[in-house]
């Protein structure tokens, strides 16, 4: 794993996952870069209705830039949009499922560290939630367990995790703390989320094909609440910590299945 050689200034593509004010006039923007993982830079002046940097640090807008390095803090000294994804702006299913990410991102990532996997995975993730019209549960399943699985976390979906027997169908539930799926039997034992067969069909999917099959796949409403429940439960398991966006993902997703009642 690289990792970043200060210098006085520095190249770098990366897409803002999160900014927050500073002072009067300055923002906090934080970009999780191809060339150093994620990254926190000081925005001189962002705030100020002539700065020519603002335009270009949106939440979840894919730039290049250059940084300045800093005694505690980076500064951005210039910021070009390559990308940006209009959906993101308009649909909160996908606002929320991209700060998902953006979130199990920062719980696996270390700062410096360059993860150009990472951060391609990001993008298409990115690219396909902007295309896509429908519920965004496949596309983030599809991010999640590759990105847990890059980083050794990947869920089990074949096996039971306590007593590694083959799952059959109808006897099988999620458990996040044994990292998988596990028969009835031994999820007694263990905080476990039922789930029908055809959400652990597709889980098994979009783990197999990645996001590119998750755009193809289309699912029910309880499916897609399934999904967003266990990868809840799993990823704060992995990390550590809830994720935050989930409970707005979950939010908005019952309000539009509500709608298509």
């Amino acid at each position: 794993m690289a990792v970043m050689q200060r210098s006085r200034t520095y190249k770098a593509e990366g897409v803002v996952l999160s900014r927050r004010d500073l002072g009067d006039a300055d923002r906090i923007v934080t970009l999780f870069t191809r060339e150093f993982g994620p990254r926190r830079l000081a925005a001189r002046g962002a705030r100020r209705p002539t700065s020519k940097v603002a335009p270009h640090v949106e939440l979840f807008t894919r730039v290049s830039l250059v940084g300045a390095a800093g005694a505690s803090l980076d500064v951005l000294t210039q910021a070009q949009t390559i990308e940006t994804y209009a959906r993101l702006r308009t649909d909160l299913r996908a606002f929320a499922a991209a700060g998902w990410a953006a979130e199990l991102l920062d719980g696996l990532s270390d700062d410096g560290a360059a993860m150009p996997q990472d951060y391609a995975a990001l993008v298409a993730f990115l690219r396909a939630l902007d295309r896509a019209d429908a519920d965004p549960a496949p596309l983030l399943a599809a991010f999640a367990i590759a990105l847990l699985d890059a980083h050794g976390y990947g869920p089990e979906l074949e096996r039971c995790t306590v007593c590694t027997r083959r799952i059959a169908p109808d006897d099988h539930a999620f458990t996040p703390g044994t990292g998988g799926v596990t028969c009835l039997a031994c999820a007694r034992q263990h905080t476990s989320h039922r789930v029908q067969v055809d959400t652990l069909k597709a889980l098994r999917f979009v783990a197999r094909e990645g996001v590119a099959g998750a755009e193809r796949l289309r699912t029910t409403a309880r499916v897609s609440a399934e999904l967003r429940g266990v990868l809840r439960a799993y990823a704060a398991t992995m990390v550590e910590r809830e994720i935050a966006s989930a409970r707005i993902l979950e939010r908005a997703g019952a309000a539009a299945s509500a709608r298509r009642r």
